[in-house]
């Protein structure tokens, strides 16, 4: 069957000196490893579109029986103008690609969750102050896996269910003032509205760890996220 499939990449690995294993999480087909022929050439004009995160348009014949996704024609659906060359950004960029790489299983198909991820690769781009963008996107990516927090009064957060409460939670699992009432405020915010809210470095990377710990709760075999400690860097 012959589709034209928009996919965004997450992983890249050179399979020999004219082919590209990519994994992809397209919007018909969910998330697939796919086979893409470049030419061994540095300057390939084709292997630009396989970094992290783009968002390609390519054609297929697809078969449910074969293991890779042929790649036919690819062009960049959506040109980046900004990811790569703001270091904010790109050390998001690393950080969303490792997180989605290691929570999204091979085949797993969710139309809603890849249009969130092309809309907010965009926002991301065009962010003039990106400093706030990965607690925002990490947030809404929980609508995405089933455990977003419920607004409630309270202030104490439940990490394990998602609930704010008057009540002091059992360690590990409670947020305290004042960190849970900046997750309350930021929830159900669009991108436009959570942009300008202003939090210090410190407040970042704890809500972070926060967020982190919260979706270790919520995902079983949550593996180490690496790209941590670069984000750490840029807030510090």
């Amino acid at each position: 069957m012959k589709l034209t499939v928009e996919g965004i990449v997450i992983q890249c690995i050179r399979y020999s000196d004219h082919k590209l294993i990519v994994k992809m999480f397209c919007d018909q087909l969910g998330y697939k490893t796919c086979m893409a022929r470049v030419s061994k050439r540095p300057t390939s004009s084709t292997l630009h579109l396989y970094q992290s995160l783009r968002i390609v348009e390519f054609e297929t014949d697809f078969q449910e029986q074969n293991k890779f996704l042929s790649i036919h024609n690819p062009r960049l659906s959506v040109p980046l103008h900004n990811i790569g060359f703001d270091p904010v950004k790109t050390a998001m960029t690393l950080f969303m690609n490792e997180l989605l790489a290691i929570t999204i299983a091979d085949d797993y198909t969710n139309d809603h969750l890849f249009k969130f991820l092309k809309n907010s690769i965009v926002l991301l781009d065009d962010a003039i102050n990106p400093n706030n963008f990965h607690l925002w996107w990490l947030i809404e990516l929980t609508r995405y896996y089933g455990f977003y927090p419920t607004k409630t009064e309270g202030m104490f957060f439940d990490l394990q269910l998602a609930t704010f409460t008057n009540s002091r939670p059992p360690q590990p699992i409670a947020l305290e003032p004042p960190l849970s009432g900046v997750l309350y405020n930021m929830l159900d915010l669009e991108w436009p509205q959570a942009q300008p809210l202003e939090l210090n470095g410190s407040t970042r990377n704890q809500l972070l760890q926060a967020l982190i710990q919260f979706l270790r709760i919520h995902l079983d075999n949550l593996r180490e996220i690496k790209s941590l400690d670069v984000l750490h860097a840029v807030f510090h």
